[in-house]
């Protein structure tokens, strides 16, 4: 492993995922095909997808605590290579924890959870987090840190990414501070219609990122950048679990742009990794079978 090449700013939840072919009846009892148990949370999961492909380090900024449960939480980023950040180191409360049925018949997930919306983690020295960091992604669910960490990269000349799922207040603040913004289909400024693609890009860049990108599940990803506009195919696979496709998506995007490939080209190559993601149940299994047609090609 190596230095923090990149740094994440936001939620680390305990996921327990529970597999199942079809949703549950109402007031029924059903026995799960499988489990995922372990860290989540939109910039956790792109932390430990960084970390997977990349072989470096990253830090993860979130808030966690002494309660047991936290203690899950910075075991299993440990595992996966993260350095965790604790903002809340002697917050004894339980942190975020989310429970998640995924039908794979369907590819569709439920999820029922308290996020961290309770928890007001204030972050001291932001700029010394930025130790051999290439890049900074915030997912905007804690504000003071989020802030503090984006203002100090800009200052120090490093890209800012948004994952920015749905709109939160927080933009109108974040968005003059961030470079590029990786959207979901749900994203929508106050005033602008989430189905018009033009309107969406064109109110992102008159905020302030100069490259944007949308992702649309099975569709395919839309972007805008200086360069132009236009479209990135995402290839055609089966789905069983489509939990965290997205952090997946961003996390990798953090990896191959920070390794030098231009806006398009990792979104194309980040895109096929949250595809494979996709055909697994849970959200590490994909690491498995990509190390394994690693190790085959490399024989």
């Amino acid at each position: 492993m190596g230095s923090a090449s990149a740094v994440f700013v936001g939620l680390a939840t305990l996921d327990l995922s529970y597999a199942v072919g079809r949703y549950p009846a109402e007031d029924s009892k059903t026995q799960a095909d499988d489990l995922f148990l372990g860290a989540g949370g939109p910039a956790a999961n792109a932390a430990v997808t960084y970390a997977f492909l990349s072989g470096r380090t990253p830090r993860l900024v979130t808030a966690l605590g002494k309660h047991a449960l936290a203690e899950l939480i910075r075991d299993d980023l440990h595992r996966c290579g993260v350095e965790a950040v604790d903002l809340t180191p002697e917050a004894d409360g339980q942190p975020p924890v989310s429970s998640i049925i995924v039908a794979t018949e369907a590819a569709t997930r439920t999820i029922v959870s308290l996020d961290g919306s309770r928890i007001r983690p204030v972050l001291e020295d932001a700029a010394g987090q930025l130790a051999g960091a290439a890049m900074v992604l915030v997912d905007g669910h804690y504000d003071e840190p989020a802030l503090r960490m984006a203002a100090a990269a800009r200052a120090a000349g490093i890209p800012v990414v948004l994952d920015a799922g749905r709109w939160r207040p927080l933009h109108a603040e974040l968005l003059p501070l961030v470079d590029i913004a990786i959207c979901s289909a749900a994203f929508e400024p106050p005033g602008v219609q989430s189905d018009s693609l033009a309107a969406v890009f064109d109110f992102l860049h008159t905020a302030g990122p100069d490259r944007v990108a949308i992702s649309r599940g099975d569709h395919p990803i839309a972007y805008s950048a200086p360069a132009g506009r236009g479209e990135i195919a995402v290839r055609a696979s089966r789905a069983v679990d489509t939990l965290a496709a997205g952090d997946i998506l961003h996390g990798a995007f953090c990896h191959f742009h920070a390794g030098g490939e231009d806006f398009a080209t990792a979104l194309t190559h980040a895109a096929e990794v949250a595809t494979l993601s996709c055909g697994f149940v849970g959200t590490r299994e994909w690491m498995r079978h990509l190390r394994k047609r690693r190790d085959q090609s490399m024989r």
